[in-house]
């Protein structure tokens, strides 16, 4: 099963699987294996993110973004902001603080998103395949599903590494060290050259050697989805999941 990360409320499950499924599809190529299509699914919460026009932004959200802005200031002054606007647009900009303040303002999100998740993984799902964000999702909804029957679990340029999303885990870390996800046998976590979301963190140290750490070149596009599915080391969790 594959589990999207940010910035895809724009998409939908179905848009989401026409462009990965290639990709995935590639990667096992490498092992001499085949995937039907109709055994995959996508844990699809794109849309509990997409912005309503004819909702008015609440307080805590105008508020959310003058802090943010403060901040910028603070760090950089004018220059800061300037770069930004260079990099992106307001709109992108707008829509990256207003994830942020949704997930951590509306409390059943994680519910919602949990609901997603049941949907689509099963007891016959032998590998959960999330990038970016989706790992966090992923490695959460398996912490809280002990008696789940996935084997593999493959993370593509996962920030659980990264001490901000590290010290937001649910369940929390205790000294240091990050809780294995449920009943999960195997974790290969695949993170590409120059993967900023990635930020150079081995998952090895932060939830135990077992975890294994395997590094990409993804070229000029270090996050994307789809060099991280169509790359061998991917292929080969996958495939080794779909053997066992």
């Amino acid at each position: 099963m594959l589990v999207h990360g940010a910035f895809h409320e724009l998409q939908g499950p179905n848009e989401i699987k026409s462009r990965w499924m290639p990709a995935l599809q590639d990667g096992l190529w490498h092992h001499g294996v085949d995937l039907d299509p109709a055994d995959v699914g996508v844990v699809f919460y794109g849309d509990l993110f997409r912005n309503d026009p004819e909702v008015p932004d609440s307080p805590q959200m105008v508020e959310t973004r003058q802090q943010v802005e403060l901040s910028l200031e603070a760090l950089g002054g004018s220059d800061v902001l300037g770069a930004l606007s260079q990099a992106a647009n307001n709109a992108a900009f707008e829509r990256t603080v207003d994830m942020v303040t949704t997930m951590t303002t509306t409390p059943d999100l994680a519910d919602q998103i949990g609901e997603r998740y049941d949907r689509v993984v099963g007891h016959r799902t032998k590998v959960v395949v999330a990038h970016s964000m989706g790992t966090v999702i992923a490695w959460t909804a398996l912490n809280f599903r002990p008696e789940s029957t996935v084997h593999t679990l493959v993370t593509l340029g996962s920030p659980l590494g990264s001490p901000m999303v590290f010290g937001m885990l649910d369940p929390t870390p205790i000294d240091g060290q990050g809780a294995w996800p449920g009943s999960v046998q195997r974790w290969v976590n695949v993170a590409a050259v120059g993967d900023k979301a990635a930020g150079g963190h081995l998952l090895s140290e932060r939830f135990g050697s077992q975890v294994e750490d395997r590094q990409v070149d993804n070229g000029h596009r270090a996050h994307d989805p789809e060099p991280y599915l169509n790359a061998a080391a991917t292929g080969e969790a996958v495939a080794g999941a779909l053997r066992s």
